[in-house]
């Protein structure tokens, strides 16, 4: 989304015009600012480091152990994973740099560097390179090659042509599998059932009784006077729009299952278009954003057949993103619709480094994406925060555009929000759902060493949960336990019916007090619920297949347990081997795609590319709401990550080349 650091962050330009003196203002103040390589390099090895250790601790907890079981087994598995994943960006590195160096003197040269191949320097130690060259070189003279390169570009020439194919490739998937779906849609269309049931006058129970809202139970201290059943667990404007439609469908035809099936088929459309018109900004650029390609501009440059086919493998093979596209479970909307936000931010990038404005139709659209982001997420709201106050900050000259397409619905969106909390139509979400990490803490120490809870804590957090029930509760995976969300049967340590606000602003004094006590605990609770999302080798807690094929879908819906039954069975079947199989079963591994994105910004910070990792805070950000996340290793919460993730590492390898970090390059 941000269009890139202010010029004075760098210290060297290659498409900067050859005319300016070399020892002009400009220069000199790049020089007094430059980011000094040895931080790139820093930022690089905390992220390689931080994937080994979650590598290296996963055997550790996979077997419900402690990090003081930490032997030599795990420091070799730290240190193989550590070195492997450095020298892959190192490598990377190299390449990049040796690709910026051809690329300027192609460009020294008259230009003809940039609208062909880059070649090689040097076969012997740069092979990868003369390789690739070669590659290059038999698809340009092979006739078969030639004609399969001039189908695929056409095929994914425009928007609505890769739309088309998206659309075909995708339709079996609704055709067949109809829609994915869990918990999250029941509760939904239960809570809209009781809401109209209010409205009709029935009475219903409400503080006396079980009500939707004591399943996933937010504390009474939150609900108002007045009974309503409209809560923004699951997201108040989702809530509306699935619970409703599901609604009307029984009233028409006595069940869920149409509603059900239209908000599938929709689904697919909305992601369709996402994907096409992200895709066609990162593949053709120049035509996508109308702009000029100039030759000064490497980032114009059209994607080549190969990429255009990589891109197409991903999105209909990946079985993460196929599943997605028919998966009500609020997640995947967010995830498609920040896949457009994104693309449209790399058509800000552009425009700026060509000094034009921004295309009306392109602010309309990212004013319409993040609406829905905020609309089907609640983290949105921090997302479209940072990314606000970094787009102010590093590209004030289009400060308007930021206003209208970010500032205002976010604005708007909140303002209603905080409406119908304030006027108690709406039942707003309970902060317990954000001290997951902590209450996995408390847990952990209650189930593995009770004596180390002092007293004082134990006295603060009595009126807040169950510290027996939770220590039988807690489980390393999952955080919902200890939060008593899920169905009547759930043991109970969240004592949402009678805590209260006053009660509450003791919980982090008695967390801190537990954790003085037994850091040792805390750290294997918090490694415990999060490690499994940079851990390659650690397979989905709640895989994206489950919602194809589980209860609510095969026995408790009307008609769509009826349709392809045994299909939609084989199908997550084959999707679960295949996630569970060694390295083949990586790139349908939700892990994978984060891992990868990791090292995707660790090369981009060895590389001094601060632009781009401003572009892609976003990315940090939504690994940091993974690790918050209430399970381990959530596939729908790396659904952003899996998506965006291909079109970057295009956009990595057609961007400039970022200031050199060898003594060469000062």
């Amino acid at each position: 989304m941000i269009t890139g650091l202010r010029a004075s962050w760098t210290t060297h330009e290659p498409d900067a015009p050859a005319s300016r003196p070399a020892g002009s203002v400009a220069e000199r103040r790049r020089t007094r600012t430059q980011v000094p390589c040895w931080i790139g390099w820093t930022l690089a090895a905390l992220a390689c480091a931080w994937i080994a250790l979650c590598t290296a601790v996963g055997p550790i907890y996979r077997a419900d152990g402690s990090i003081a079981d930490f032997g030599p087994p795990n420091w070799l598995i730290l240190l193989g994973v550590f070195a492997a994943s450095l020298g892959l960006v190192a490598k990377l590195a190299a390449i990049g740099r040796r690709r910026g160096k051809a690329r300027q003197s192609a460009q020294a040269a008259g230009g003809a560097g940039l609208s062909g191949p880059i070649p090689a320097i040097g076969a012997g130690r740069q092979g990868w390179l003369h390789g690739r060259a070669r590659l290059e070189a038999w698809s340009a003279t092979s006739p078969l090659m030639r004609l399969l390169g001039r189908a695929v570009t056409r095929a994914t020439r425009s928007w609505r042509t890769i739309m088309l194919v998206l659309l075909l490739g995708w339709a079996w998937a609704w055709i067949t599998l109809v829609a994915a779906y869990g918990a999250d849609l029941i509760s939904q269309s239960r809570e809209v059932t009781s809401w109209l049931a209010q409205l009709n006058g029935e009475s219903l129970p409400y503080r006396q009784g079980s009500t939707i809202m004591d399943v996933y139970p937010t504390a009474h201290y939150l609900w108002p006077t007045h009974p309503t059943y409209l809560t923004d667990q699951h997201n108040l404007p989702l809530t509306l729009l699935y619970g409703g439609s599901l609604a009307l469908s029984r009233r028409l035809t006595g069940a869920s299952d149409l509603a059900i099936i239209i908000l599938a088929g929709l689904q697919v459309v909305f992601a369709t278009f996402c994907a096409a018109a992200s895709a066609n900004r990162f593949l053709q650029p120049a035509q996508a954003c109308r702009l000029p390609q100039s030759s000064g501009q490497p980032d114009m440059k059209p994607a080549g057949p190969l990429a255009r086919v990589a891109i197409l493998l991903v999105l209909l093979v990946c079985p993460l993103i196929v599943f997605s596209t028919i998966s009500l479970t609020k997640s995947p909307l967010f995830a498609w619709a920040f896949l457009w936000w994104m693309g449209i931010g790399y058509e800000l990038r552009l425009t700026r480094a060509a000094g034009q404005g921004l295309r009306a139709r392109s602010k309309l659209a990212l004013l319409i994406a993040t609406l829905v982001m905020l609309a089907s997420a609640k983290y949105a709201v921090y997302i479209v925060a940072v990314q606000l106050l970094l787009a102010l900050l590093t590209d004030r000259r289009r400060w308007m555009t930021y206003l209208l397409t970010l500032l205002a619905p976010l604005l708007v969106f909140e303002a209603c929000m905080g409406g119908l909390f304030a006027t108690g139509a709406v039942i707003k979400g309970d902060s317990i759902e954000g001290k997951g990490i902590q209450l996995q803490q408390i847990a952990r120490v209650a189930q593995r060493d009770p004596s180390a809870i002092p007293a004082a804590a134990r006295v603060n957090l009595a009126p807040i949960m169950d510290l027996d029930a939770a220590g039988f509760a807690y489980y390393p995976n999952d955080a919902d336990r200890v939060k008593s969300s899920g169905n009547s049967s759930k043991v109970v340590v969240y004592r949402w019916r009678t805590v209260t606000a006053g009660d509450m602003k003791d919980f982090n004094r008695a967390w801190a007090q537990i954790g003085r006590q037994a850091p040792t605990i805390y750290l294997d609770a918090f490694l415990a619920k999060c490690y499994g999302y940079f851990d390659l080798t650690d397979h989905a807690y709640v895989p994206m297949a489950y919602y194809v094929s589980n209860g609510y879908v095969q026995q408790d819906s009307a008609w769509i347990k009826y349709w392809c039954h045994g299909w939609r069975d084989r199908v997550a079947w084959f999707a679960c081997v295949w996630t569970s199989t060694p390295i083949l079963g990586w790139p349908a591994s939700g892990n994978f795609w984060v891992v990868s994105s990791l090292l995707l910004l660790a090369y981009e910070a060895a590389r001094g590319r601060w632009r781009d990792i401003l572009g892609q805070v976003p990315l940090i950000l939504l690994m940091g709401v993974m690790i918050a996340a209430p399970a381990n290793n959530f596939e729908r919460h790396m659904l952003p990550l899996v998506f965006t993730l291909p079109f970057l590492v295009i956009a990595a390898r057609r961007a400039q080349p970022g200031p050199s970090h060898s003594p060469s390059g000062r």
